[in-house]
């Protein structure tokens, strides 16, 4: 059997290659095979943060709404208990891997509420006002196209 081997990146923006930021991730063969990094080992640089504010979250297994600090950067969506925390959120989405952001009031039956899809869930939110609604829907969007651009300007 191979051993897992956790690699740990974490560049300065000047270092970091065209596309990437400065979240750290741990990721090992698991992560990898998943295209996830594991939540615990992500930290965010405060330089790196593109949108950040409460939103309410539906819980993954019980479906409980729960209010949580998010944090936008170029690379994923992070939840976390705390305004201010930085290091091991709540849940981590990887934008790349990312299909659609939209509103949700419908499904959901709850104003201002919108969708995060990705393929392993759909990740529904709560803004406590519609600007704000629309304010993360329309970042979460130019962060999933700008990373769809950057993918296809590496392959050319």
């Amino acid at each position: 059997l191979a051993q897992a081997v956790l690699v740990r990146v974490e560049l300065p923006v000047s270092a970091a290659p065209r596309g990437l930021n400065k979240c750290a991730a741990t990721t090992g063969p698991a992560a990898r095979s998943s295209g996830r990094a594991m939540s615990s080992e992500i930290v965010i640089h405060r330089d790196d943060i593109i949108k950040e504010g409460w939103l309410i979250k539906q819980s993954k297994f019980v479906k409980e709404w729960r209010r949580r600090w998010f944090v936008l950067t170029p690379q994923y969506i992070c939840s976390f208990k705390s305004q201010g925390e930085l290091r091991g959120p709540t849940e981590a989405i990887r934008l790349r891997e990312c299909s659609t952001v939209k509103s949700a009031d419908d499904e959901t039956g709850k104003e201002n509420a919108f969708r995060v899809d990705s393929p392993e869930r759909v990740f529904y939110l709560i803004a406590d006002t519609s600007a704000e609604k629309e304010a993360w829907i329309g970042m979460i969007g130019r962060q999933m196209v700008r990373r769809t651009v950057m993918t296809e300007e590496e392959f050319d």
